[in-house]
């Protein structure tokens, strides 16, 4: 009776182990919007609606900053279903400057090309 026990122990500790490893190697990507916040009912609506579409894993909302930003996986969705899920609930939300900036900054550094000022 005990070595079954054992057994289904083993059993379940090796099945959460591989669901832990496969949740690891998800790849995620951040985006922050720049978003028309007005006040904390602006807040509850973007985190009742927003925070269910697929794919959204976390995502954080400061009135002080107007951004929203959120982490998801690509796979699942993207920038573009994101701002449409905006779009939704009747707020429009922009690819925030800075971060559009260091993308294409990444972009250059991969192409080994530099910038010019």
């Amino acid at each position: 009776m005990i070595m079954k026990n054992m057994k289904r122990i083993g059993v379940l500790l090796i099945s959460m182990c591989l669901c832990v490893g496969a949740w690891a190697r998800g790849e995620r990507q951040t985006v922050v919007f720049d978003v028309d916040i007005h006040c904390q009912g602006c807040i509850t609506k973007i985190e009742k609606n927003i925070a269910f579409e697929r794919g959204v894993k976390d995502m954080e909302c400061s009135l002080e900053d107007k951004t929203v930003t959120i982490v998801f996986d690509p796979s699942k969705t993207s920038v573009e279903q994101l701002q449409a899920a905006f779009a939704k609930i009747n707020k429009t939300a922009k690819v925030h400057q800075e971060q559009t900036e260091e993308q294409s900054a990444d972009v250059d550094a991969q192409s080994g090309a530099s910038e010019v000022r």
